[in-house]
């Protein structure tokens, strides 16, 4: 009996050593059926795949506005381009953009709102496909308060077939 307690005793240390070394997934949280391929865990070429927008130009250079008086007409305009790339899923909508400035001082200059009716009125249609890009330019009247040179807060927000929204935040500087 004891002859056989010691040969029990390495194979569990070995068999232990073994299995945890076998789960150790480079720190990463072991999923569903961590040892074997399983149809609840995305594949890794999807697991990176998400949609999303960008705010281009990374840096935003006014552009003076001819005739511009405040309060009316702001003396500063800001374009820039939100991209969005498709899920591969499905085709989404661009509902919604709202635009903040903050100047470098933190004097909160404006801000502001367009809605799904203002973006489908400019763009006539605001359809992000599933596979492929979509540009919409736009731009940002600022300059009645504070300093021309800030941060401007974009807001994108889309929905889905489903009528899921998301929302992303990017920050742009100006100067």
């Amino acid at each position: 009996m004891t002859l056989r307690r010691r040969s029990f005793l390495p194979l569990l240390l070995v068999t232990t050593a073994l299995s945890h070394y076998a789960c150790d997934d480079n720190g990463a949280t072991p999923g569903v059926n961590a040892v074997g391929p399983s149809p609840l865990r995305p594949r890794a070429e999807f697991v990176n795949v998400a949609r999303g927008d960008l705010v281009q130009p990374k840096f935003i250079d006014p552009i003076l506005v001819s005739g511009g008086v405040c309060p009316t007409v702001p003396p500063l305009l800001a374009p820039f381009t939100v991209v969005f790339e498709g899920d591969g899923r499905s085709d989404r909508v661009f509902n919604q953009v709202h635009m903040q400035f903050v100047d470098h001082f933190g004097v909160l200059a404006g801000s502001m709102v367009m809605t799904h009716t203002q973006l489908a009125t400019r763009f006539g249609s605001t359809t992000i496909p599933a596979f492929g890009t979509r540009v919409f330019p736009l731009s940002f009247p600022f300059g009645c308060v504070g300093a021309p040179t800030g941060l401007l807060t974009v807001v994108v927000f889309d929905v889905d077939g489903l009528g899921r929204e998301t929302s992303r935040r990017t920050r742009v500087p100006i100067r």
